[in-house]
């Protein structure tokens, strides 16, 4: 009973004078990381954040259900954020202003990702389920059939009053198809020789035939009238022509570049469309394919969340930037029948606070207006800003599950239930925040006390007479001490508050612990009557 009333108030006294060694929350803020507000969406909460770079509150939304996925705050202050079953706007005091539910009104469901227009408008992703009897006329391969099969589409919807829409324009993958299979259809035609199009028979490991789109991201460039988004199961992001009207975005001719609905662009794995090999293929299971804004840093190229790399004998995620090939006619440049180019013009993959980056399923990464980018691990909740050079400028890990208050009951280290699909940080100067009250508020892992601290404490952090230095993180299970102790107190805990180590007369300035395992911990030292609690990293 003594032993478990000594962690438990171990971790009550690291939480209560601990606020960036927490593991939720802030847990790094540099003079590098960008200064702006970030939002984002707990994917267990039916709240939307926007927080500062100290992790204070600067304002909350409230909708009716949980999110699917994503939310965006628009120049006008109002957020527009996709739910389970409904879109919703809401203003910046959290009043509703438009809500539509397509799944009950128009038996279309939306799914992953939407996109506002600068018009108003806003782009969905949406499933069509296409049959067998229509896959077949369509000229698949009998052998690949696998029952109804979820193809996509591309719907803009204009919200009209509070809880109406129209649909001002369409485009799907079904009608820019292409097939070597049965000569009789249509779309029949040289796969290799139309890069343009859909191989509709493409076949891996990989590709569900009843799932083989999976589309995950949608982006829109103003400048160029042209949409982006990213196909999980083909390991492919694609970008075609908004300009169209319907009937041209279902043909192969009309709009800005004069190739209707086809796709104008796509990168990441020639494989698709029978050009290169496995040795060519630069995506796998990406997510969040993005323009970089005008006037940013690396302006018009794009960025991209790519989930499934290993080297052979290690699995991890990384990030890139994009640069596509364009002439003078904003044509993108082909060469040998594969869009360019045949590498990523910058790249990151790394570790975060010792852990290395593996997002499987999700994630995300936005390009700041400083050339840094914000990275997003989903089923961690973390966001993470670093710099070009690849240095760790900012972390937040989200402390909000399926409420603000249950985040110190589970284990300390994997804090559950967390995830983000993604976070987006905003300029301090974004149109939103005129004329708004950004007073900061509570921390929300804190929620009822304002914290002032913004950087990495620990306990006896302002009384640094006393504290007591050492290396961290630790190599080769030795923690170096940067000066002699004697007759110290030393304990380690892992994550779960177990006692792994203690000592009550430790004397020298080098402490080797066998057989500890890699990972966060945490070092209690007495001295002198005095207590300092940090957390630590066994490399």
């Amino acid at each position: 009973m003594k032993r478990n009333y000594t962690i438990l108030l171990l971790i009550l006294l690291f939480f209560k004078f601990s606020f960036s060694q927490n593991t939720i929350g802030l847990l790094s803020n540099t003079d590098q990381a960008y200064d702006g507000y970030t939002l984002f969406t707990p994917e267990q909460s039916n709240s939307v954040y926007l927080v500062d770079n100290c992790g204070h509150s600067i304002n909350t939304w409230t909708f009716s259900d949980n999110p699917k996925y994503t939310c965006y705050l628009l120049e006008n202050g109002n957020l527009l954020r996709a739910g389970i079953d409904v879109i919703e706007i809401r203003d910046w005091d959290n009043n509703l202003i438009w809500n539509y539910n397509l799944a009950v009104n128009k038996g279309i469901y939306q799914h992953h990702d939407i996109e506002p227009l600068p018009n108003g408008n806003i782009l969905c992703l949406v499933n069509k389920s296409v049959s067998e009897a229509d896959q077949l006329a369509l000229g698949k391969d009998p052998a690949l059939l696998n029952g109804p099969l979820t193809s996509e589409r591309i719907i803009e919807i204009e919200p009209v009053g509070t809880n109406n829409i129209n649909i001002v324009w369409e485009w799907q993958f079904i009608d820019h198809l292409i097939q070597d299979y049965n000569t009789t259809i249509q779309n029949f035609g040289v796969v290799d020789a139309n890069p343009q199009l859909a191989d509709f028979n493409y076949t891996d490991s990989s590709v569900d035939h009843s799932d083989w789109l999976h589309l995950n991201s949608i982006d829109y460039n103003p400048l160029l009238d042209q949409i982006l988004f990213s196909s999980r199961t083909l390991s492919e992001i694609f970008i075609i022509d908004h300009s169209t009207t319907t009937s041209e975005a279902a043909s192969h001719s009309g709009g800005n570049q004069n190739k209707g609905g086809d796709f104008l662009w796509r990168w990441g794995n020639p494989q698709v469309y029978r050009q290169g090999t496995a040795n060519d293929q630069k995506l796998n299971g990406q997510h969040d394919a993005k323009w970089i804004p005008e006037n940013y840093t690396n302006e018009h190229k794009i960025t991209v969340f790519n989930n499934n790399n290993t080297d052979g004998t290690n699995a991890f995620s990384s990030i890139h930037i994009i640069s596509p090939y364009l002439d003078e006619d904003n044509n993108y440049i082909l060469e040998d029948d594969a869009f360019l180019p045949t590498d990523y013009f910058w790249s990151w993959q790394g570790e975060i606070l010792g852990e290395t980056v593996y997002e499987i399923k999700k994630g995300g990464v936005q390009a700041l207006e400083n050339g840094n980018l914000l990275l997003c691990e989903t089923t961690a909740g973390r966001l993470t800003e670093i710099t070009q050079n690849g240095e760790i400028a900012w972390v937040y890990r989200n402390p909000v599950g399926t409420t603000v208050y249950d985040q110190y009951i589970t284990d300390i280290e994997m804090f559950l239930a967390n995830s983000i699909f993604r976070g987006e940080k905003y300029p301090k100067n974004y149109a939103a925040f005129t004329e708004r009250d950004l007073t900061p508020g509570n921390t929300l892992e804190n929620i009822n006390t304002l914290s002032d601290a913004c950087n990495t404490l620990s306990i006896y952090e302002e009384e640094t007479v006393n504290k007591i230095a050492f290396t961290n993180p630790i190599e080769n299970n030795t923690i170096q001490f940067y000066k002699v102790l004697t007759n110290v107190q030393i304990s380690i805990y892992n994550a779960l508050g177990q006692l792994l180590y203690n000592t009550e007369n430790f004397n020298g300035n080098e402490l080797r612990l066998d057989n500890t395992s890699t990972g966060i911990h945490f070092i209690s030292i007495e001295n002198n009557g005095a207590r300092q609690i940090e957390k630590v990293l066994f490399k």
